[in-house]
């Protein structure tokens, strides 16, 4: 019963290694061998060290090609929920499993500047990679300065290909630039394509409503259809309160008194 157990579990982890034997190969290298319990855990707990070490080197490079800041990560753990309330904080923890990416819902998060949209999009980037999922983040103007660059090199369908190849495309401060016609058609090319996709979320952060997007893009007669794909289904969190930036500075008065 032990060495059938073994087997099933070492069918697994050779899937996952790629290794060039199977199960089979093991069964009768074990009958071949009078294999000993002993012997099985050595080689189980060899494979299973593999198993873990390629699986983090996987997640260190979805991390590292997601272009998410790695210094000091982002992560669901070290969102401040302290200051939220019940309702809001098993909002924040819905996210956090990610089945919108399955369901095909966009996130959006409007608020003031520093009141962590930025630092809760990273986070679902990052839970990404831990789950195996391709994640990729970008500000705004810099997606605005990468469509101008495509558009000049006439390269749009390659760049918009490779951005819609990401089980979630995040776009950090909608609102900084504004869009010339060629650049809002690109953009709303790639919305069209990610939405056309199996599975796949875009996850937007503005300082502004989404009611006045639209000043954002040169118009464009399929600029209001565009605008309600990303936003129909889309979860909506509306941020308030004080900003956190600037929250660890330290405050010292100097009091200069005439000299007499």
């Amino acid at each position: 019963m032990i060495a059938e157990t073994f087997l099933e579990q070492f069918a697994q982890m050779s899937a996952e290694l790629k290794l060039p034997f199977s199960a089979d190969d093991m069964k009768s290298y074990m009958i071949d061998r009078s294999t000993q319990l002993e012997e099985l855990d050595s080689i189980h707990g060899f494979l299973d060290a593999m198993v873990k070490k390629k699986r983090a080197t996987a997640i260190a490079t979805l991390k590292k090609l997601s272009r998410i800041p790695q210094k000091s990560p982002s992560t669901f753990g070290n969102f401040d929920m302290e200051r939220l309330c019940s309702e809001a904080r098993r909002q924040i923890n819905s996210l956090k499993a990610l089945p919108f990416i399955s369901a095909k819902r966009n996130v959006i998060m409007i608020g003031p500047t520093g009141t962590g949209k930025t630092h809760l999009a990273m986070a679902i980037g990052n839970q990404c990679c831990e789950n195996n999922m391709k994640a990729y983040f970008i500000k705004m103007d810099e997606l605005k300065e990468k469509f101008h660059a495509a558009i000049l090199a006439e390269r749009q369908g390659k760049y918009l290909n490779g951005l819609s190849k990401y089980s979630c495309l995040i776009i950090d401060e909608i609102g900084y630039c504004h869009f010339d016609k060629a650049e809002t058609l690109m953009f709303f090319q790639l919305i069209d394509r990610i939405n056309l996709k199996e599975s796949g979320s875009i996850v937007l952060t503005s300082n502004k409503d989404t009611s006045t997007w639209q000043d954002l893009f040169e118009e464009d007669d399929a600029l209001e259809c565009s605008m309600d794909r990303i936003c129909d289904t889309a979860i909506c969190l509306t941020f308030s309160g004080c900003s956190y930036r600037g929250k660890g500075r330290e405050r010292i008065n100097l009091d200069f008194q005439k000299l007499r």
